[in-house]
């Protein structure tokens, strides 16, 4: 085979694989941001705040629904399809936030491994009331968190 070509069938090679390369990248779709999933093993119910998650989970709510009564529901989404829905992969994560900012609770949850789950209040960070110590002959008094 001359050289001439065997420059011929590189070059032509060279195009069919650009070619192939592109109609790849064409038929690639991506949809809301990257997030990581076992951060939710770091948040703790009732205490955690949306800022708290958004480090956790390595990344922003790709969508915050603010209710009137001052709460919000925080939604973590990353989708990609390749070759038009042939193959996919998606995640969602629904988090429920009080009026306080404070995490209340997983609302909902898709292609989350079943490994990462929220942490439980404990109950010694839960407390239920209060003692107060009065110190005779001073003004002094000590408020002490009771819990079960």
């Amino acid at each position: 085979m001359s050289y001439t070509r065997l420059s011929t069938w590189v070059g032509l090679g060279r195009k069919t694989l650009i070619g192939l390369c592109l109609l790849t990248l064409a038929a690639c779709a991506t949809q809301g941001s990257s997030f990581q999933a076992s951060g939710l093993n770091q948040l703790v119910l009732g205490q955690s705040t949306r800022a708290d998650a958004e480090q956790s989970l390595h990344g922003r709510p790709h969508q915050v629904y603010r209710q009137l009564d001052g709460s919000e529901l925080a939604v973590w989404f990353q989708g990609s399809t390749l070759a038009t829905d042939a193959v996919y992969f998606r995640q969602e994560l629904w988090l429920q936030f009080d009026a306080q900012g404070r995490f209340q609770e997983v609302v909902k949850r898709s292609h989350i491994p079943a490994t990462y789950r929220e942490q439980a209040r404990s109950a010694a960070a839960a407390p239920t009331g209060s003692v107060t110590i009065e110190h005779p002959g001073t003004d002094m008094i000590t408020i002490l968190p009771v819990s079960h």
